[in-house]
C-alpha cells in the first residue's frame, strides 16, 4: 500500500527514513521551546553575564548639575484654613477609612454638653403618650422605657432640648413648615452639634417664634432654648404635662400664699434633684436658733458689735458666727425660704464643696464690710443675710433671665418678673438704705458684701464646671472648646422660599 494510504496528507514524506523523521520532530520541538517529552528547552548559559556590570532597580536619572546654583523652590502654601474642631470632635473609626470620625446614628444615646449653657451634661427623659387623653407624661427614673416611648435629651440647668430629626413631629405641639428650615438658612448659632457635627445654624420661624432655633444641617436635629422648649414643645415640660384645672388650682394657692407673705415664688426654675446642703444649713440655723432660745446658747455673745471688735480685736470671729443665729422665728423663716429658693439650684450648678465657701465666703465678708462700713457701731448684728445675698449674687449671674411670680401689693396681680429685674431692685434699694436711712437694725452693708463676693465668685466658678464637664462626656460645647461662645456676626440671613407659579 502506498505511504500516503497509511500517514495521510500529515504523515512523512515519501522516500524519507523513520530516523529522518525523528530528526525533523526534535528540530521542531526546539523551535517551539520544549525539550524532549514535552520538557522545557534549557537555555544555555551567557558567558557574558560575569563580566557586564550588575543594574538594581530602574535607571536612575542623570545628576542635574545646575540643581545647587539655582533657588530653591518651595511649595505653596494650600489655601484650606487648619480645621481646629477636629481635635475636639469625638473620634470613630467604622469600617471605611479609620482616621475619620463617623457621626453617631440617631438613636444612639448622647454623651454631650449642653450646647447653650454648657453647665451640665444633657440628660435623657423618656415620655410615654397616654392611650386615652393623647397626653404625654415623663416617665419617673425607676421606669425603664419602651418600644413606642420617646426619648429626648435636656439639660436640667437651663431646661433645653435636643430633638433629633423627626421628633418634633412626633410630639406633635407645632406645626413648622419644612420650606423655613430648608430655604431660611441662617448664620453660624455659635453652638455646637450635640451628635458631634460641629457648628449649627440659625433659622427664622416666622410666626412661630420671635428668636432663631439652632439646627445641625448634617443630621436636621434641632435644639430648643427653655422659652423655645415652652412653645414649640410644650409636651416635653412638667407644665404642658399638668392637667389646664390642676395648674389653675396651683395658680390660686400660689396667688392666696403671696397676698398673705409678698415672697416670690420661683416657677420656671424648678429644683433639681435634693439640695443636701442646702438642707443642712437650714437644719444648723433651725439648731442655733433652739439653742439660743432655751438657753443653751447666749446669741448675744455671738453678735456682731462693730464697737467692741474695734476695742476689743479678739472678737473679731464674731464678723463669722453673727450668721448663725436669728432674733426671732420670722426673721430665721423668711432667711430659710430664701436659702431654699436661691440655693437649691446654686448648690446644683456650684457643687456641695464650692456651695459651702459660697455661703460661709459671702457671710464672712458681708460681716467685714459691716464692720468696716457701719454707722451703728453700738448695734448688736445677728442673722445669715449676708450669706443669703451672697447666694442671691451667684444666682443672679447663672439665671439671669430665670422668672419669678411676684403678686403686686395693693392690686393684687401675679406678674412674672425676671430674676436679674427683681434682684437688681433689691441691691439697689440696700445701696439706697445704706447710705441714706438711719434704720441702724438692719445690716445694709452685710447684705451688699454677700451680694458682691457671690456675683464676684460665680464667673470663674462657672469656667471651672464648664471645663469638668467638657472633659467627662463625647461631645463638647463651643464654649469648653474656646474658653467661651463665639461672637455672633451680623444679622441671620433670611432667604424667602420660592413661591410656586400657577
Amino acid at each position: 500500500m502506498p505511504a500516503e494510504s497509511l500517514h495521510g496528507p500529515s504523515g512523512p514524506r515519501p522516500g524519507r527514513t523513520a530516523r529522518a523523521a525523528a530528526s525533523d520532530a526534535s528540530a521542531a520541538n526546539m523551535t517551539q521551546g520544549t525539550g524532549p517529552k514535552g520538557q522545557p528547552a534549557r537555555r544555555p548559559p551567557d558567558l557574558l553575564a560575569p563580566h557586564l556590570p550588575q543594574e538594581t532597580g530602574p535607571k536612575s536619572q542623570p545628576p542635574d548639575l545646575l540643581a545647587p546654583h539655582l533657588p530653591p523652590v518651595t511649595r505653596p502654601p494650600t489655601l484650606r484654613p487648619p480645621d481646629l474642631l477636629a481635635p475636639h470632635l469625638p473620634q470613630e473609626t467604622g469600617p471605611g477609612d479609620p482616621s475619620r470620625a463617623a457621626p453617631a446614628p440617631a438613636a444612639a444615646p448622647l454623651s454631650a454638653q449642653c450646647p447653650a449653657c454648657s453647665l451640665h451634661a444633657l440628660v435623657a427623659v423618656h415620655l410615654r403618650r397616654h392611650a386615652k387623653s393623647g397626653r404625654w407624661r415623663q416617665l419617673p427614673a425607676r421606669e425603664s422605657p419602651v418600644p413606642g416611648d420617646l426619648t429626648l435629651d435636656t439639660c436640667p440647668v437651663c431646661f433645653g432640648v435636643w430633638l433629633d430629626h423627626g421628633e418634633l413631629d412626633q410630639l406633635g405641639d407645632a406645626d413648622v413648615d419644612p420650606a423655613f428650615l430648608k430655604t431660611m438658612v441662617g448664620r453660624s448659632a455659635g453652638r455646637m452639634c450635640p451628635r458631634g457635627h460641629g457648628f449649627m445654624n440659625e433659622h427664622l420661624l416666622p410666626g412661630m417664634l420671635k428668636t432663631p432655633v439652632d439646627r445641625c444641617p448634617r443630621c436636621r436635629g434641632m435644639w430648643l432654648d427653655g422659652d423655645e422648649r415652652h412653645a414649640l414643645a410644650r409636651s416635653s415640660t412638667r407644665a404642658g404635662q399638668e392637667d389646664r384645672s390642676v395648674q389653675l388650682a396651683k395658680r390660686g394657692l400660689i396667688w392666696a400664699a403671696q397676698v398673705l407673705t409678698q415672697l416670690p415664688i420661683e416657677v420656671d426654675n424648678p429644683r433639681r434633684g435634693i439640695p443636701f446642703v442646702v438642707l443642712g444649713l437650714a437644719a444648723l440655723l433651725v439648731g442655733c436658733y433652739v439653742a439660743s432660745v432655751l438657753g443653751l446658747v447666749y446669741a448675744r455673745e455671738y453678735a456682731l458689735v462693730a464697737g467692741k471688735v474695734m476695742a476689743e480685736p479678739l472678737r473679731l470671729y464674731t464678723v463669722l458666727t453673727h450668721a448663725f443665729f436669728h432674733a426671732d422665728w420670722f426673721h430665721l423663716l423668711f432667711n430659710l425660704y430664701f436659702l431654699y429658693v436661691f440655693g437649691k439650684n446654686v448648690e446644683h450648678v456650684f457643687g456641695r464643696k464650692r456651695f459651702l465657701i459660697l455661703y460661709f465666703g459671702a457671710g464672712l465678708f458681708g460681716g467685714l464690710l459691716q464692720l468696716l462700713l457701719t454707722r451703728a457701731t453700738g448695734t448688736p448684728v445677728i442673722g445669715a443675710s449676708g450669706a443669703i445675698a451672697g447666694v442671691c449674687g451667684a444666682y443672679l449671674v447663672i439665671f439671669p433671665r430665670a422668672r419669678l411670680l411676684q403678686t403686686l401689693p395693693f392690686v393684687y396681680v401675679q406678674l412674672k418678673i425676671p430674676a436679674w429685674i427683681y434682684l437688681g431692685a433689691w441691691v439697689g434699694f440696700q445701696a439706697a438704705m445704706a447710705l441714706f436711712s438711719d434704720a441702724r437694725q438692719f445690716a445694709w452693708f452685710s447684705h451688699l458684701g454677700g451680694f458682691a463676693l457671690g456675683a464676684a465668685l460665680a464667673p470663674p466658678v462657672l469656667r471651672s464646671v464648664v471645663r469638668e464637664i467638657g472633659e467627662s462626656v463625647r461631645v463638647k460645647s463651643a464654649a469648653a472648646i474656646f474658653g467661651k461662645v463665639p461672637r455672633r456676626r451680623g444679622p441671620p440671613i433670611v432667604v424667602q422660599p420660592a413661591r410656586r407659579s400657577s
